[in-house]
């Protein structure tokens, strides 16, 4: 019995790639979807590695948050917490980086810091965190978005380690740039509307003031 070797037509060919591409079309999303999952969990656990270190931190230091004298150099808020000789609040650096953050990461030095810590708090009259007026509701330490309703600071150990600017929008931004992780004062993380996080008034008293942003809020 004679068996006849036939090759595929470029017909079928062109086929077969098209049902591929279909596939893939199908696929890409969904995995985009699910890699973009893992990054903000990953987030926010990074976001509660550091809240664990802020806990002790303050329970080292009588409560006092980080005051407008250490928001650069090795006195930064984020020098003061990682790994830096004499103290290890947070043991590894890479805590310190957003996986939403391209930059990557560089060993040795938070120089790619992913988040920022809330300007109000390094400025206010009062830096005793049990001062603080409504810690579940107030925003200490969350990832650089595209525009906010206050600044965070972003400064790293050193003052030539490119500090990431408000505005520059590079981190944190999931489910299509509408949402992000925010580290909160009693030291749970929760996502937050990007155009909540964008807004200065945003979870205003009756007083008008924003419990989120400002830390007496009253």
């Amino acid at each position: 019995m004679k068996i006849l070797n036939r090759a595929f037509t470029l017909i079928e060919l062109l086929v077969v790639i098209a049902i591929i591409g279909v596939l893939v079309a199908i696929a890409l999303p969904a995995y985009e979807t699910v890699m973009e999952r893992a990054h903000g969990t990953q987030e926010a656990s990074n976001l509660r590695q550091i809240g664990i270190g802020l806990t002790a931190f303050l329970g080292d230091n009588s409560d006092s948050m980080f005051t407008t004298a250490s928001t650069s150099g090795s006195n930064s808020w984020a020098a003061q917490l990682g790994p830096n000789g004499t103290t290890s609040y947070v043991s590894d650096w890479h805590s310190f980086l957003s996986p939403f953050d391209k930059r990557g990461f560089n060993q040795g030095t938070p120089a790619n810091l992913s988040f920022g810590i809330n300007d109000l708090i390094l400025t206010s009259t009062n830096n005793n965190a049990t001062s603080f007026q409504h810690p579940s509701a107030l925003c200490v330490i969350a990832p650089n978005e595209k525009g906010v309703g206050h600044n965070l600071v972003f400064e790293g150990t050193t003052a030539t380690n490119n500090p990431v600017a408000a505005g520059q929008g590079i981190v944190g931004e999931e489910n299509y740039d509408t949402i992000l992780n925010v580290l909160y004062q009693d030291g749970h993380v929760a996502t937050v509307k990007a155009t909540d996080f964008n807004n200065s008034g945003y979870n205003q008293n009756t007083s008008g003031q924003s419990e989120f942003w400002n830390p007496l809020a009253q």
